[in-house]
């Protein structure tokens, strides 16, 4: 475990004084760490207090502040000075029998209890009710945290709220605030998306900006825990690739064509018989792949796996895509949250842009391999099952 190491970030976040602080991030920038840094340090200062750190689900909870929580204490070597109660998913301070606890949103009764200090974790994940009530059972201070895809709550009642100037700190961090934490692998991954410096996810997950979707091809997906109800797999969309990812992208849908997308791979550098074992541990739907890689497609059918190339007519490889993107848009979209890379790829998906800034009908090649994957997907589905010359594929 990484030993700490001061930041930036941690010493913006530490000297907010007002009783809210709102912290706005783009990736790697600290955030979730350095406050449960700061409530880890906390807990020794006050007795027999509780200080509730909460988002959405508890998954969330486990994979995010939790987890940094508990690295944390790690890396201070505070691992037996805090009794762990994993039933109730919390920590005692043994000096002070300060309780940090976990919960989330959903569970029922949660928000009716009373705490001394709050943190909400990737606020833009709750509605503003449920802050509401979190807010008027916390007697002390409160910390909220979230990446900026875009404007909500966090914004219109409490950063540009001028009746509550007086009670909210914000703060705007990226990862510069925190490049003394990180490995310069990572700085330089999160560098290597900066492009012209304009695409959204530069602007949401580099600089820690508000995302903007304008330009964007898609706008108006939504991001969900589980897959909702009513939803069935109809489809595996496939984009090749060996120093770019090969992608694999589930495609659900229902009775009101809405779909539904989880991310099942996304990796580069994977040989054939990887794949093909990778994919034979998905449901046995029919895979749309990439037509540019026959002889890939040809592989995975020889290991039983029901393959076949997407509908993209050499020649009129543009038109062909601005076809696909019109399917995709007619769409209702829902999509896992936790997957990040399609995520990201769905922020920066833009039309390209002329010198003088005209917008083109043609999307930006490069950062698209989901997107890609997606609309071979979608146009397969759209195809009437007597066009096939082969047997149903439902």
């Amino acid at each position: 475990m990484a030993k700490w190491v001061d930041t930036e970030s941690y010493f913006k976040i530490r000297e907010c004084e007002k009783r809210i602080v709102v912290v706005q991030g783009g990736t790697s920038a600290g955030k979730t760490y350095d406050i449960c840094a700061i409530l880890a340090d906390l807990s020794f200062d006050i007795k027999n207090e509780i200080i509730s750190i909460t988002t959405d689900t508890f998954p969330n909870l486990r994979r995010g502040a939790m987890r940094d929580m508990k690295n944390f204490l790690a890396s201070m070597n505070w691992q037996d000075l805090f009794v762990e109660n994993k039933s109730t998913s919390s920590f005692r301070n043994r000096v002070t029998d300060t309780v940090i606890e976990f919960f989330s949103c959903d569970e029922m009764g949660a928000l009716g209890a009373r705490r001394d200090y709050l943190f909400v974790n990737e606020a833009n994940r709750i509605n503003y009710e449920t802050f509401t009530q979190l807010e008027i059972r916390t007697r002390k201070k409160i910390y909220l945290d979230f990446n900026p895809v875009n404007r909500f709550w966090a914004h219109t009642e409490l950063i540009d709220n001028k009746e509550r100037a007086d009670e909210v700190d914000f703060l705007k961090l990226n990862y510069l605030d925190n490049k003394d934490a990180l490995e310069p692998s990572i700085v330089k991954s999160i560098e290597s998306r900066k492009g012209d410096g304009n695409n959204n996810w530069w602007r949401v997950y580099g600089l820690g900006e508000i995302g903007s979707l304008e330009g964007n091809v898609y706008e108006g997906w939504l991001p969900v825990e589980e897959k909702p109800e009513g939803f069935v797999l109809k489809r595996y969309g496939v984009d090749f690739g060996y120093n770019d990812p090969v992608v694999v992208v589930a495609v659900y849908e229902n009775e009101n064509k809405d779909i539904y997308l989880e991310l099942e791979l996304y990796q580069t550098k994977i040989l054939t018989p990887v794949l093909v074992e990778k994919l034979k541990e998905l449901e046995p739907v029919l895979f749309v792949c990439d037509n540019a890689r026959p002889e890939i497609i040809a592989e995975l059918q020889a290991n039983g796996i029901r393959a076949i190339g997407c509908d993209k007519t050499p020649g009129e490889k543009m038109n062909g895509k601005r076809y696909n993107i019109e399917l995709v848009l007619r769409r209702k979209v829902y999509y896992r949250a936790s997957d990040k890379e399609l995520e990201q790829e769905y922020l920066s998906y833009a039309w390209r842009k002329k010198k003088t800034g005209e917008v083109i009908n043609e999307p930006e090649d490069g950062n698209d391999h989901c997107m890609d994957a997606i609309a071979y997907a979608v146009r397969d589905m759209e195809r009437k099952p007597i066009e096939y010359g082969r047997p149903i594929f439902g």
